[in-house]
This record gives C-alpha cells, structure tokens and sequence, in this order.
C-alpha cells in the first residue's frame, strides 16, 4: 500500500493518492497533501488503490471483473495520459473525485442498484471505444 500509518492523509478516506514523492488531492480541505503529513480530519474508510475511478470501480467489482480489467485500464489512461495535462480536466478529475463516493454510497444503499450500475456499466463501455479510437475530446 502507498500510505504507512492510520492518522496520516494518505490513510484517510478523502484522500487521493497521486503518486510517490507527489502531493495527493485531500477532498475533506480541498487541497494538497503529502502521504505522510499528519492528517487532522482523519476518517478510516475504502482507501483504494483504483486511483479514483470510483463509479467505474463499484460497476467492474458488480461485474465481477478484476481491477486491472480493460474498463479501468482504458479510463485510468484518461484520466492520467490525457484530461491531467489540462486545467479543466484536472478541475473535472478533482471534482469527480469529490462527488463519485458518496454517488457510489447512495446507489449501493438503493433497491434498484443493480440496474443502476448496469446502465452505468453500458455508458463506460460506450466511454472505452472511444478512449480505443483515441476520440478523447468526446
């Protein structure tokens, strides 16, 4: 795992690890963080090593499909190798990263999660041939 201890920002649930010796995004103070800075609003929670692809994440694991599947893959390329050389990606990556897991949270708390996860698994796989035919700006 990339963060050492609990109480640090690179255990807490709101924060979002951005690589070694690289500050991470905290969505709790909307700022930036080292891994192993002393965090004063830690909470325990899903710290994951999916890099923030939460919706696409909860839809694969409802799948049944692993975390290096070719959905994950093709949207971590995305995020990483095209939407973070840009300010407005890099806006709509942090904004995601603050919306997506209470998103996530409301639909596995609803009756009707598995269609809802089901139509959200069609729309990602419509996103990947796209990513697949490098149609980045659609």
């Amino acid at each position: 795992m990339y963060y050492a201890e609990m109480n640090t920002c690179g255990s807490c649930k709101y924060y979002k690890y951005e690589g070694e010796n690289t500050k991470g995004y905290c969505s709790w103070y909307r700022t930036y963080y080292y891994p192993d800075d002393s965090c004063d609003h830690w909470e325990e929670g899903n710290v994951s090593s999916s890099g923030g692809c939460f919706l696409t994440t909860a839809c694969c694991e409802h799948k049944g499909l692993p975390d290096d599947c070719r959905e994950l893959t093709a949207l971590r390329y995305l995020r990483d190798e095209y939407m973070k050389k840009y300010d407005f990606g890099q806006a709509l990556i942090n904004i995601y990263y603050e919306k997506a897991p209470a998103i996530v949270d409301k639909i596995n708390h609803m009756a009707d999660s598995d269609e809802i996860y089901e139509g959200i698994y069609n729309k990602i796989q419509e996103i990947v041939v796209m990513i697949e035919n490098k149609k980045y700006d659609d």
